[in-house]
């Protein structure tokens, strides 16, 4: 083979490798963990602080339920660990999760539900404008998805609220002493520098679920494959077009080379 071969070769796939090593992130990092209780959490979720009642179904899966004993439904019980902690207190649901109390709130048809108990896991993450964080998650219920209260399963990103989803959407059959789940669904979150770049630098990640209205009905959030994908580097962008162009020129010379 040419020498001028041989060289874009090693150049194309050198590009190619650098282009793909940005790849997703599990941001599930080994660490030290801070347990509120004595719930065994999955290895998949070092480094998290937990509060409330959350255990792992299995090794890829955090489970968190609004259950704060055995009695809370009637027929079987959800609870999963050493029970829930309340809201509307400092350093409750709503305060771990980065909220004001009183944030997690709701109005039905003109009648308050109040955010009563409920668990958080909870971690700060590196993030960069451009980065995407992601996760599978899934509501499990024991409450009537017509006529049940309206639990809420949540994120918080840096203390912004996002509404994962109510037992309204849990009309499936459910697993691990829930009734009914929801299926799994996938949320995703692409950060951008419009607080500043400075803002991004570590950022308070919670997920969490409560109980709205009443304790008596346990509502569940599962989750699973918490990930980052940084935004790629410039350079990487810039060898990934090399390795292409090396590419095409290796099969310019060999078509050349063929024609001799």
């Amino acid at each position: 083979m040419p020498r001028s071969s041989a060289s874009l070769i090693a150049l194309a796939s050198w590009a190619a490798l650098s282009a793909t090593a940005q790849a997703s992130v599990v941001i599930n990092q080994p660490g030290d963990v801070t347990i509120i209780g004595a719930q065994p959490v999955s290895p998949a979720f070092d480094g998290w602080s937990v509060s409330g009642d959350v255990a792992a179904p299995s090794d890829n899966t955090l489970l968190l339920t609004t259950a704060f004993d055995a009695s809370d439904d009637t027929g079987g019980s959800a609870l999963v660990g050493s029970g829930a902690i309340a809201a509307q207190q400092p350093r409750g649901v709503e305060e771990l999760a980065g909220l004001p109390i009183g944030a997690l709130d709701t109005t039905v048809d003109g009648v308050l539900q109040q955010a009563l108990e409920g668990s958080v896991i909870s971690r700060t993450v590196w993030a960069r404008a451009g980065d995407t964080l992601s996760f599978r998650w899934q509501l499990l219920s024991n409450e009537d998805p017509i006529a049940g209260l309206p639990d809420l399963a949540f994120a918080t990103i840096g203390g912004r609220l996002f509404e994962l989803g109510t037992p309204r959407i849990a009309d499936l059959q459910g697993y691990g002493g829930f009734q009914r789940g929801s299926g799994w669904f996938t949320f995703s979150h692409t950060f951008s520098d419009d607080a500043g770049p400075l803002a991004l630098n570590n950022i308070e990640l919670a997920l969490g679920v409560v109980d709205r209205g009443d304790t008596s009905t346990t509502t569940g959030l599962a989750i699973q494959s918490v990930t980052m994908t940084p935004v790629p580097e410039p350079a990487t962008w810039a060898l990934g077009l090399t390795g292409l162009l090396g590419c095409g020129a290796l099969g310019w010379l060999r078509r050349r080379v063929s024609l001799r």
